[in-house]
């Protein structure tokens, strides 16, 4: 039999669906998550599809996410590390920059933890190892388009866009938990093996708007102009089917540490269900010139209207109604063109505050957070294709009440990738 690492992540991902991921890319990550009312020319924001009518040019992204974790209780500490996948996205805008459509794949939870608790053996000999692993979650492939319905602008570009936007999205994913009863070698005894497996999968969407208007109009050419953007996205109920198995089997431990199985007590191959997701609200306001952008939004879902209809399966917790808050600021000194690197460079930062989704032992927990970032040019100035780094320091839990508190870092890495700005990508020429 083959053995593998168990990822090393949080141990509340063993409670609900995992720990659920936040944005689908770094320029939105470092920005306290920021997604409802905000834009970038060069990124996808698939938490508002709206978002993709602003699109100016082709553009892929790819990025990774890092994350080292401290977890204290009142009597123990330990360390833990993983590295996911933050998301892979190409967006595309045409129709004469009213129209832009977007794909990707990211992560929608991640379960990952390894738990040993060591007892006393009865018999008096060695200690009896009780194990509680669990590895997986849930992904998203998406498609989506964005119109921008009503544009006015004048020749001192003052006006209002008004954009409307849909992603049909499927879910899919396996989340597996173990636990395990090790007896020392030389007792006598069996371990103790009992395995679940859930799979989830099916279609989801979210549709969203964005209106853009002026705060400060121009009323000649070197007046700064001020504008202001609101936005709002639903996440859309669904029902995922859903299907459950289940092994309880005694094994034993071969000298050099290999588990082999001797008797099945239990075995359930594809029992079906369903779980219904309930919908989910955000809004957000944003204000901004040509170099610089500040962002407030707040998100919340009511996962208590959850509903789970798989046999004898339940959630290892109940769940709460989530509540994101969220403020995030970007700056660029130099504007569209022009400038040294410096200049170019797009420097972000962000903070966050999230009533979780989970209640552990009859407590909600809470999450804070605070990010920065920076988005650096590459191949000069004819391109906006640019390497994205990024890192989150945050704490979620606490030691009150028998509790986990986990202070982590978050390093965020990866790029951006557009077509030079004198290339033409999916535009149509009328002459050749």
């Amino acid at each position: 039999m083959a053995q593998g690492q168990q990822g090393s992540g949080s141990p509340y991902s063993a409670y609900g669906l995992g720990d659920l991921s936040g944005a689908s890319q770094i320029s939105q990550a470092t920005m306290g998550g920021i997604s409802m009312a905000v834009v970038d020319p060069v990124s996808v924001v698939s938490a508002n599809p709206a978002s993709y009518a602003f699109l100016q040019r082709t553009t892929f992204e790819q990025g990774l996410v890092f994350r080292t974790s401290k977890y204290d209780t009142e009597s123990a500490k330990a360390l833990g590390g993983r590295t996911d996948l933050l998301g892979l996205t190409l967006g595309i805008p045409f129709g004469r920059g009213r129209w832009g459509m977007a794909l990707g794949l990211n992560p929608v939870s991640n379960v990952g933890y390894r738990i040993d608790n060591l007892q006393p053996n009865p018999t008096g000999t060695g200690s009896i190892t009780y194990r509680y692993t669990g590895d997986g979650g849930l992904n998203r492939a998406f498609l989506g388009v964005g119109h921008a319905f009503s544009e006015k602008r004048d020749s001192l570009n003052n006006g209002h866009r008004f954009s409307i936007g849909a992603n049909l999205g499927y879910v899919f994913g396996r989340i597996e938990e173990v636990r395990q009863a090790i007896y020392p070698q030389g007792t006598g005894y069996y371990g103790s093996n009992v395995y679940s497996s859930l799979v989830l999968r099916d279609p989801i969407g979210n549709i969203g708007l964005m209106y853009q208007g002026d705060l400060l109009r121009r009323t000649t050419k070197s007046d700064k102009p001020l504008y202001f953007m609101a936005g709002a996205a639903i996440e859309l109920p669904s029902n995922l089917g859903a299907r459950r198995t289940d092994l309880v089997n005694s094994f034993g431990v071969t000298s050099t540490g290999v588990q082999f199985p001797v008797d099945t007590a239990l075995y359930t191959e594809g029992a079906r269900g369903t779980v219904g997701l309930p919908v989910g609200l955000g809004v957000g306001f944003t204000v901004f010139n040509q170099k610089w952008t500040v962002s407030a939004e707040v998100k919340q879902r009511d996962w208590r209207k959850l509903t789970l209809k798989v046999e004898d399966y339940t959630l290892p917790s109940r769940l709460a109604t989530s509540t994101t808050y969220s403020l995030g600021a970007s700056f660029r000194p130099a504007e569209e063109r022009g400038g040294n690197f410096w200049q170019r460079t797009t420097y972000r930062t962000g903070f966050r505050y999230n009533n979780d989704y989970l209640v552990v032992d009859d407590h909600q927990l809470q999450e804070i957070g605070m990010s920065f970032g920076l988005s650096m040019p590459v191949l000069g100035s004819t391109t906006r294709s640019r390497f994205n780094f990024g890192a989150e320091l945050g704490q979620r839990g606490t030691t009150d009440n028998g509790l986990i508190k986990e202070r982590y870092a978050s390093w965020y890495i990866g790029f951006t990738i557009t077509p030079d700005i004198r290339e033409q990508w999916f535009k149509k020429r009328r002459i050749e």
